[in-house]
């Protein structure tokens, strides 16, 4: 049939977009931050909380143990119903550099994560905002190493969050347990990956609030999060879009291994839908020209999976073998070289399984995030 005579210009266009976006992803790599800035600015760490009586202490001895003096921790409790507040109260006791506030509603008009770093920052007497979460566990040196990232002409700095389970997860977890947890820090280091390549190319579009900064002139240059407060996430990847298309200022990403910041993994599937579901909601509000670009992409990604599978049935897709061959060493390149830069060893021998895994996943999520419903967190009743 003639329709079959556009299969193989449908697979060319597709391995060339493919091949042409991890070709500039690894530029952007190539250019995440490989030197310190002499300076050593005020630095004000947010925290937003609500319920974190479990995860709380442990962080607070990580910020306040930080082998960095210019500095304060605000935590901003939301509504807690736990002993949240006692936690923050007794750590005031004893550092002199962590503030305490406590909301009892959202008066900004904002969503409530939003509304809680909104008064965190109003509050801040930093030149430089740091932002983390309660399950979060930074390294001694984090605030330096985030800090050495702001040269003069940049006001935005991203870095890496990986989940680590053998900070938090389960003593003897099961096989498939591992597998889960295999899964989600594999799609974590694919995203951080992302995040460093399109920044580095300077068309930033994902990072992380776990690990996070940007100057307070920033943040008054743009209105804080007044013209992104329609979605209840993008407190981070809406405010870079922000950020990159309308300010001149430079973004970084830093990718040193003492910048990292290890966090708890999602106990289960469904909390980790639920947080990968309010991830991939700020999708929503992403420019016409971004949207496009993930549908091209993934859906060049799934026609190669496709013509792969296809090509041992129909004669019609024998260019599906060596296309999808020629996608698998540009992701394990990608993968090789972004690992490298981060300093970490890269994940190869679960390549093959987990690169099935995520598109079956961005195929679920991605639809999910736009259409799904969710929260931060369960409102206080």
């Amino acid at each position: 049939m003639p329709s079959f005579e556009l299969i193989p210009v449908l697979l060319s266009v597709a391995i060339i977009f493919y091949a042409g976006t991890f070709f500039a992803l690894l530029i952007g790599l190539s250019r995440v931050i490989s030197k310190h800035s002499p300076t050593f600015p005020f630095v004000s760490v947010i925290v937003a909380a609500r319920n974190e009586e479990r995860h709380l202490a442990g962080l607070l001895d990580c910020l306040l143990s930080q082998k960095y003096s210019n500095y304060e921790v605000i935590i901003v409790d939301d509504r807690s119903s736990d002993k949240t507040a006692e936690i923050v109260r007794s750590g005031q006791s004893l550092n002199k550099n962590l503030k305490f506030i406590s909301l009892s509603s959202t008066d900004t008009g904002m969503p409530p994560k939003k509304n809680a770093l909104t008064k965190g920052i109003q509050a801040s007497g930093g030149e430089i905002l740091l932002f983390t979460d309660a399950d979060c566990r930074p390294s001694p040196t984090w605030i330096s190493e985030m800090a050495f990232g702001f040269e003069e002409h940049v006001g935005m700095v991203a870095g890496y969050s990986p989940y680590d389970h053998a900070l938090f997860g389960i003593e003897r977890p099961s096989a498939l347990q591992k597998y889960f947890h295999a899964f989600i820090r594999y799609e974590e280091l694919k995203g951080a990956l992302w995040s460093a390549g399109s920044i580095g190319i300077r068309r930033g579009w994902l990072c992380t609030g776990r690990n996070l900064a940007y100057r307070r002139k920033v943040w008054d240059e743009v209105s804080g999060f007044e013209r992104i407060k329609h979605s209840i996430s993008g407190d981070d990847d809406l405010f870079l879009q922000l950020v990159r298309r309308t300010t001149s200022w430079d973004i970084r990403f830093v990718a040193f291994p003492a910048s990292h910041v290890p966090t708890r993994p999602p106990e289960s599937l469904a909390e980790f839908v639920q947080q990968r579901t309010r991830h991939f909601s700020a999708g929503r509000f992403f420019t016409p020209s971004l949207k496009l670009f993930f549908v091209l992409f993934h859906g060049s990604n799934f026609l190669l999976y496709f013509a792969f599978a296809a090509s041992f049935i129909n004669p019609v897709f024998a260019l599906g073998l060596p296309l999808f061959l020629s996608k698998s060493v540009i992701d394990l390149l990608f993968l090789f070289f972004g690992s490298r830069q981060f300093g970490i060893p890269p994940p190869l021998f679960s390549f093959p399984l987990m690169e099935t895994a995520l598109l079956v996943y961005n195929m679920i999520m991605g639809p999910l995030g736009v259409l799904g419903s969710f929260t931060w967190k369960p409102e206080p009743k």
